[in-house]
């Protein structure tokens, strides 16, 4: 019997492998998914059909 690992401990890049190594682990998996939401948390993707104008300008305030 193994002793399941901390995954809110790891890395992203430890539990992309763990989960590459384990793929019926769901728990590992979703821990996974989660770390990777909040890290890119702060990104938005925009269709090329958005207006921009408004995000770029709410960064260019934040960033001074």
């Amino acid at each position: 019997m193994s002793i399941k690992p901390n995954f809110t401990t790891m890395t992203a890049t430890e539990l992309r492998a763990y989960v590459l190594a384990h793929r019926g682990e769901e728990e590992a998996l979703h821990a996974y998914l989660d770390k990777l939401h909040a890290e890119n948390r702060g990104s938005q993707i925009y269709n090329p059909d958005d207006n921009v104008a408004d995000a770029i300008a709410e960064y260019l305030k934040n960033k001074k």
